[in-house]
């Protein structure tokens, strides 16, 4: 009778290092949708930052439009004097608006990648973690039958 108990918990041993292995790929698999989830929310700011640059550089040109023709409207040389200056400050804020949306952009991609890394990471510690409780489980179940010997 202690005989087909310990044969019992050998199999038994042996059906948790299998569940044991299978919890740990889909904890993996699991890491692996989230990293893929956050490098896509990474490329969607990106995106999002960079098409925020683009409005800036769209209205710089509506900008530089208006002072060009109000300054010609006026009698006043466009190309020349207060006219220039005006559009010079109106360049150096539309560039500097549109610098820091490519570089928030940057920022988001690289923000992505890097948490797409962490989770890649989780996930591979998670399934090696699994594979070692499953040795453990196996090596528990070895011990077991070798005591029936």
């Amino acid at each position: 009778m202690e005989a087909a108990f310990t044969v019992v918990s050998i199999g038994t041993k042996l059906a948790q290092a299998s569940a044991q292995r299978d919890v740990g790929a889909a904890q993996q698999a699991s890491y692996e949708r989230q990293a893929e989830q956050a490098e896509l929310r990474g490329r969607s700011e990106a995106i999002a930052y960079k098409q925020k640059g683009s409005e800036a550089l769209k209205r710089l040109n509506e900008t530089l439009a208006a002072i060009i023709a109000r300054a010609g409207a006026g009698g006043v040389d466009p190309t020349s004097g207060s006219a220039v200056t005006v559009q010079q400050f109106a360049m150096g804020e539309g560039i500097e608006e549109f610098n820091i949306a490519a570089d928030n952009a940057a920022l988001a991609l690289g923000e992505g990648y890097t948490q797409g890394g962490i989770y890649r990471s989780a996930g591979s510690i998670a399934k090696k973690t699994a594979d070692v409780a499953a040795l453990g489980s196996v090596g528990e179940a070895a011990y077991m039958a070798g005591q029936l010997i």
